[in-house]
């Protein structure tokens, strides 16, 4: 496999080849955490394919199903770019365990928590990673979508660095990575200081004035230490024998040796917890909207009590019913106990949110 580094080359400079490869490592480390902290096992990875493509050259690599994630980029400077990541549709429900025998189920539920996983990813990378760059980098990710990147690549004319991995935890999960030549350009301009290796101290030149100074110093200090000569003056008395001093006794050689340490024991394997599970107390917004219309200024200007504001429902007609801003069940609005409820008659499929009108005859 061609390094991911020299396929940069050829599109960036190497300085900024070398600045996305230290950014990509530090992403990766923390994506690892976050899965990790998610499912309770850090997943590996394997790096597969990385080439410079053209978007329409890889149009037809996108045959199967598939759930197309968009990673928008932005920072303080009003740039914008947008990636995309691409996880197959089968792989993706077994690693996040939200296979069911209906494939449009299957889907939906692993479109849900795929979003969720990559919502704690991408919230990883902006504080571990992109908080460091110099103009506000963040990122985000838009809906995730099914089987959308032969015609999103079809829009698409900027040159693309073409990635392919594999992460492997309990269940082994292939994605790609279409990273276009904008992408890359303002991640590189972002982070080419974030990781940079400061620099080293300049030692200081010694002059021949200090080393003058130095040798002056030690005379005066040679001076100090000299002792003072006294005349001898006679003894009175005869000095006693001195007793000879016992010899040094001669110390034991030091050994050295190997620090040993306790081996830590075996932490075991991590238990491998379902997706839908990892979820389960999970908090979303549920939101039931009766209807909807619109209004100029004037007339949203001109409401006050008594008003009457007409909406472009038919009274009787299910309502929907929506999780976290997607329209996800239709309902009927009952009483339970004096409150107002929605008893749920219908679930919207993923791509059926919008209602066909019916001909007219």
């Amino acid at each position: 496999m061609a390094d991911p580094v020299d396929v940069l080359a050829q599109l960036l400079s190497p300085q900024q080849a070398a600045t996305l490869d230290a950014v990509g490592r530090r992403a990766w480390e923390a994506a690892a955490r976050a899965l990790q902290a998610i499912q309770g096992q850090a997943p590996a990875v394997a790096l597969g394919e990385a080439r410079l493509v053209m978007p329409d050259e890889i149009q037809g690599e996108f045959g199967d199903p598939h759930l197309a994630v968009p990673v928008e980029l932005s920072t303080d400077n009003d740039q914008a770019a947008t990636a995309y990541l691409v996880l197959p549709t089968a792989p993706a429900a077994a690693y996040l365990q939200t296979e069911a025998d209906n494939p449009e189920d299957q889907e939906q539920q692993t479109l849900v928590v795929a979003s969720t996983f990559l919502g704690q990813v991408i919230q990883a990378l902006n504080q571990d990673v992109f908080a460091r760059s110099s103009n506000g980098l963040i990122l985000s990710f838009d809906d995730v979508t099914a089987n959308t990147m032969p015609a999103t690549l079809g829009g698409l004319d900027d040159a693309c660095l073409y990635l392919t991995a594999s992460l492997s935890a309990a269940q082994a999960l292939p994605i790609a990575l279409v990273l276009p030549g904008t992408f890359l350009d303002i991640v590189a301009g972002s982070m080419a200081t974030a990781f940079a290796e400061p620099a080293a101290a300049e030692t200081p030149l010694i002059t021949q004035e200090d080393l003058e100074a130095a040798e002056l110093l030690d005379v005066e200090l040679q001076r100090i230490e000299e002792p003072m000569a006294f005349p001898q003056q006679p003894d009175p008395q005869p000095a006693a024998p001195r007793r000879a001093a016992p010899p040094p006794k001669e110390q034991p050689p030091v050994t050295a040796q190997r620090a040993r340490f306790t081996p830590l024991p075996d932490p075991g394997p991590a238990e491998h917890t379902a997706g839908i599970e990892l979820l389960a107390g999970l908090e979303m917004n549920v939101t039931v909207e009766l209807g909807r219309t619109r209004l100029t200024v004037a007339e949203v200007l001109s409401l006050g009590p008594g008003s009457v504001i007409e909406l472009d429902r038919i009274a009787g007609e299910p309502v929907d019913i929506l999780v976290n801003d997607r329209l996800v069940a239709r309902g009927e609005v009952v009483v339970v106990d004096e409150n107002f409820g929605v008893r749920v008659v219908e679930v919207v499929r993923r791509g059926h949110e919008i209602e066909e009108p019916e001909p007219v005859a």
